[in-house]
């Protein structure tokens, strides 16, 4: 997506600025750059809201007083949940005036209270002190906050720029000393890396708000060496192991030198199973989040944090951390028969169990035996394994090794005999009974609560065209599936027209959504258009969500009696489907390689007598043809609708099973563990085919 506009006509001005006499900041002394910068807020940034304001001193470990604010965003007697956040400006500008109208707007938005950090900074304070203060501003919180009216058990760690390295490093720190988490970790473009070598930074290196030779300037005042660059206390990309680490959430910017070293971050807390939301905002700059009197996407970006953190501060308190043994643990999430239950692959061990508790847990080997992969049941426990947990072990066994087609089991008999009569199980390989990966993701109980039985097949005529009379139209969650490499579950639900509509008429009037479907208008007319789609017995709307939160819109329809179907042989069982992604945060690669391969899935299993899926986007609508592509989907010719020319693509059951496309494919500048060969963000990708 190009510049945004008002930043493109922002940067131009600050060029013509330095065109015409006005030093860069890098030729500033650090007392000149720091004048400059707090000069510069109101105009950025204008006034926050007006809240109650508490000014604090804590010491620091060597003896010197700290400063600190304490904003209240909510008039309660009962104890506030509490943001511990850290400004920006490379540890040598910045400080609790250059990001007072940030604290105050999410403070007031999230109705919690925000505690700013005024840590030290250089060249006066070199590293590690701005590290030191941020710990001991976080052990000051655990310790006192209570008779500041805070709840110091329901804490986040938050920052932007180098805030956010101090943020997510205390999180480490915390797990490294066996104190407990934060609730989540809010990361607003942090610096991660030991060096800034990586595309972005060259793409960006000049014009685009934080310089090359800016960043280096501010690196330079904090380091005292070299060496200062390996400590993960300054790249936490150096850390070895970011395991057992609190919930994340990370935003990032289009336009931003930081951009590729944030996105490895984000792939490395996944492969960590650190529960990781990654969010890059087109079109925007680094310290975009305190640039409102700029850009308008500042002020959406902040009611997004505040939305984040209102949702984090309801979660349980955290414990202290893990033992050591569990921070390594790889966690997956599966939703056999509808049950959630929660993998852990600790090494070889693997233990199922309900999600949030030990309870009923089963507990399996996961080996590897001259190149093939075993799941073991312990030959001592007497009792067969439950056969959720069986599916879930099954599930998370091959989402691990996604490069592993057969997975030899090692359980009782009677534990496998529907797994064989459906087909997933061949007993005739010896010894151990094998899965196939082909066969066990055809099994629809695995992502589906109930799954229906196809449909007796009797043939009717509606509108001149015979086809076999479709089943009644689901409701509720029809499928939901763990995604590894964003660390969420995708649910698709029936629409609610009650309970979807505000967001329905929303997303439609988004301008990306409106130039491919062209239905803008106010809710009458999209509830008129949910309600056309309710009573038309061959389509069903849908509602993407991840993790509960919805994302997008998708129409899911029978072939046979849609438009498409004289464009091509339509089959009496071929399905089709068109898609808004509607929040513009679930948009890219990573989002776009969970729904679109889970959409196909879902339609694959409904009926096992589905052997086609066709696809008619717009011709021009190039983005999304080449992410068909990838998705398994052949380009199989272009024709003209009425309205509109389009391209046919159409996927094959045979293909999407035997070649596994649920796992996306490609290399990937963000490969999880779990998932190795993922294709994630390195272009915007299309959001919507009407």
């Amino acid at each position: 997506m190009p510049l945004h506009p008002d930043l493109e006509a922002f940067l131009e001005l600050a060029a013509i600025a330095e065109e015409d006499g006005r030093p860069p900041m890098c030729d500033m002394s650090p007392a000149q750059a720091r004048a400059s910068y707090d000069q510069s807020t109101l105009a950025l940034d204008g006034v926050g809201p007006d809240l109650p304001v508490e000014d604090i001193v804590f010491p620091a470990r060597d003896g010197a007083s700290l400063r600190a604010r304490l904003y209240r965003g909510a008039s309660t007697s009962a104890p506030l949940p509490a943001l511990l956040y850290f400004h920006g400006g490379g540890y040598v500008v910045g400080g609790l005036d250059s990001h007072d109208a940030l604290c105050r707007t999410l403070a007031q938005r999230a109705a919690c209270a925000v505690l700013a950090v005024d840590y030290r900074l250089a060249p006066e304070h070199r590293f590690p002190t701005a590290f030191h203060d941020a710990e001991d501003a976080a052990l000051w919180l655990a310790a006192h906050g209570g008779a500041h009216g805070l709840d110091a058990a329901r804490v986040a760690f938050g920052g932007d720029s180098v805030g956010g390295t101090l943020a997510t490093t205390l999180a480490l720190a915390a797990r490294d000393a066996g104190r407990p988490q934060p609730l989540l970790q809010l990361l607003l473009y942090p610096c991660t890396s030991i060096r800034q070598d990586s595309d972005s930074h060259r793409r960006y290196a000049k014009g685009h708000l934080l310089e090359q030779r800016t960043l280096q300037w501010m690196f330079g005042h904090y380091l005292r060496s070299e060496d200062d660059r390996h400590d993960w206390r300054f790249a936490p990309l150096a850390a070895k192991d970011l395991s057992g680490l609190a919930p994340a959430h990370i935003v990032l910017a289009e336009y931003d030198p930081l951009l590729d070293e944030g996105e490895a971050y984000a792939a490395r807390l996944q492969e960590a199973g650190v529960r990781t939301h990654l969010a890059v905002h087109e079109g925007m700059v680094h310290d975009f989040a305190r640039l409102s009197q700029v850009v308008e996407e500042t002020d959406a970006l902040r009611s997004s944090l505040a939305r984040v953190l209102a949702e984090a501060f309801q979660r349980p308190a955290a414990a202290a951390a893990p033992a050591p043994s569990a921070i390594g643990a790889w966690v997956f999430h599966a939703h056999p028969d509808g049950h959630p239950l929660e993998v852990r692959l600790d090494a070889a061990k693997l233990t199922v169990g309900p999600q949030g508790g030990n309870e009923r847990a089963s507990r399996w080997a996961l080996r590897e035996q001259a190149g093939t992969l075993h799941l073991e049941w312990p030959q001592d426990d007497g009792a067969a394994p439950e056969e959720a947990h069986l599916l879930a072990a099954i599930e998370a066994a091959f989402v691990r090794h996604p490069e592993c087609k057969t997975l030899a089991l090692q359980v009782p008999q009677s534990s496998i005999a529907r797994l064989v009569d459906g087909g997933a199980v061949d007993p005739s390989t010896g010894q151990l009974a094998s899965v196939l990966r082909e066969t066990f993701w055809q099994l629809p109980r695995v992502w589906q609560r109930d799954p229906r039985e196809p449909f007796a097949q009797r043939l009717v005529m509606s509108q001149g065209k015979r086809h076999p009379l479709r089943p009644a139209k689901p409701a509720g969650t029809v499928y939901q599936r763990h995604i590894p490499w964003l660390s969420q579950t995708l649910t698709l639900d029936t629409v609610d027209i009650e309970r979807d509509l505000p967001a329905f008429n929303r997303w439609m009037n988004d301008p990306v959504v409106a130039h491919f479907w062209e239905e803008q208008g106010d809710l009458a007319k999209h509830r008129a258009y949910l309600d056309a789609i309710a009573a038309d017995p061959r389509v069903t709307g849908l509602i993407g969500r991840l993790d509960g939160e919805a994302f997008g819109y998708f129409e899911v329809y029978w072939a046979k009696e849609d438009r498409i179907a004289p464009f091509y042989d339509a089959g009496d069982h071929d399905r089709g489907w068109h898609a808004l992604i509607g929040e513009a945060r679930f948009r890219g690669k990573p989002f776009l390689t969970a729904w679109m391969p889970s959409v196909s899935h879902y339609l694959f299993l409904d009926d096992c007598r589905t052997q086609r899926i066709v696809i008619e986007p717009r011709a021009d609508n190039h983005k999304m043809i080449k992410s068909l592509g990838r998705c398994g989907y052949a380009h199989v010719k272009e024709f003209d609708f009425p309205h509109k020319r389009a391209m046919l693509g159409m996927l094959l059951r045979e293909r999407f099973f035997g070649e596994a496309l649920w796992i996306p494919r490609g290399k990937s500048p963000i490969s999880p563990t779990s998932a190795q060969r993922a294709e994630l963000p390195t272009e915007d990708t299309s959001y919507a085919n009407p």
